[in-house]
């Protein structure tokens, strides 16, 4: 459950963002650097009924990959929590929830980043995005939360 006060900043990271990586610091770095509080840092879309990452997931997730194995995020922890829809049984919605964050660390750990530094977590439909209309697809989601080491 989020608390209240949490800043939260949605930082989407675009297929520009890779190239930007090849330098010594990207902007996704930095950001996540200067976050002083636990912040989204990104969101991976999913399909109806699905735990497999589309093939646009990539986009997001490889400079986000890159950016975890900066030295200067070595200190980082991660949040991975999956949502889901409405549409369907509890149950099933949060077991996919599940399926969906471990999915997504799944593919972050292929890249290199440390799974001591990632926590799967899902909460299926009780986290909506958009709480008027719960069935929308912006709802099936996976939100990284980058956690700050303690100062």
């Amino acid at each position: 459950m989020r608390s209240p006060g949490v800043e939260r900043r949605r930082f989407l990271l675009g297929g520009g963002a890779l190239a930007a990586l090849a330098g010594c610091a990207s902007p996704e770095t930095e950001r996540i650097a200067a976050l002083t509080t636990r912040g989204i840092v990104l969101t991976v879309q999913f399909d109806l009924g699905s735990y497999a990452l589309r093939p646009d997931a990539r986009d997001v997730l490889d400079p986000l990959a890159a950016a975890m194995n900066d030295p200067r995020l070595f200190n980082h922890s991660y949040e991975v929590n999956g949502h889901t829809d409405s549409t369907g049984r509890l149950a099933r919605n949060m077991a996919l929830s599940d399926l969906r964050a471990a999915a997504v660390v799944d593919y972050l750990v292929a890249q290199g980043v440390a799974r001591r530094r990632l926590r799967a977590q899902g909460f299926g439909p009780l986290q909506p995005l958009t709480p008027q209309n719960p069935r929308a697809g912006v709802n099936r989601r996976v939100e990284v939360f980058a956690i700050p080491p303690p100062q």
